[in-house]
């Protein structure tokens, strides 16, 4: 029994430093590789992110903050081990941070003492602080298409939460273990379909921000 059959076509797509000009009418399919944590990569795997602390907490200015999704994976560069957190997809209209970049990145051997710097639930709480760890944050570049890295801190809170705060701004990216295989579980199911030649199912429409700078020597070569 064949559950979803996909059919795949080669588009030719202009480029903007690397990422492409895709049109509304496109979409893009991800494959995540669902690994089984090794030992020493506790924190890998698929995570959902929220700015603003106390996390999950709306204001009256914005009432439903945007959802991150994004993979932390272990990487080892000159003899140091990094922790990456890439960015997926991001919940907004407006896609700020482009979906590859990353968010934040620590060197999980170097431990930092740095305090959290902003207060918890109720002002006089405790909140326990398990580790903390030193890295850098991704930093606006002339629209984020050119980004920075500004220093930041990584803590390890109860309750199996994640935060990275950046020491300049004190912006907070909070972030909580997501279960994929439950997330679908509850997500929107889609009806059996006949089979047909071709079908589209569309619940959401994105608007991709970049395809409105073109390369121009992207569309010359393109036009030929």
């Amino acid at each position: 029994m064949i559950g979803l059959n996909l059919h795949a076509s080669t588009v030719k797509l202009s480029t903007y430093r690397a990422w492409p000009n895709m049109h509304d009418n496109k979409y893009a399919l991800y494959k995540l590789p669902m690994r089984i944590a090794a030992s020493g990569e506790e924190y890998a795997g698929l995570w959902g992110g929220t700015f603003g602390w106390p996390p999950g907490r709306p204001n009256e200015d914005k009432p439903g903050k945007a959802l991150f999704f994004l993979l932390l994976s272990y990487e080892e560069s000159e003899g140091e081990q990094l922790l990456i957190a890439t960015k997926i997809l991001e919940g907004t209209h407006y896609v700020l941070h482009p979906n590859g970049s990353a968010m934040f990145v620590v060197k999980v051997n170097e431990l930092s003492a740095d305090p959290f710097p902003l207060e918890t639930d109720g002002g006089s709480a405790t909140m326990d602080i398990k580790h903390t760890y030193t890295g850098e944050g991704i930093a606006n570049g002339y629209g984020f298409r050119y980004p920075g890295s500004k220093p930041g801190s990584l803590f390890v809170i109860q309750d199996g939460l994640l935060a990275f705060v950046w020491k300049e701004s004190r912006a907070v990216l909070t972030l909580q273990r997501i279960n994929l295989q439950e997330l679908l579980r509850k997500g929107e199911r889609v009806p059996a379909l006949p089979p047909i030649v071709n079908f589209t199912y569309l619940t959401k429409s994105y608007s991709n921000v970049f395809t409105s700078f073109s390369n121009p020597t992207n569309c010359i070569s393109s036009s030929r």
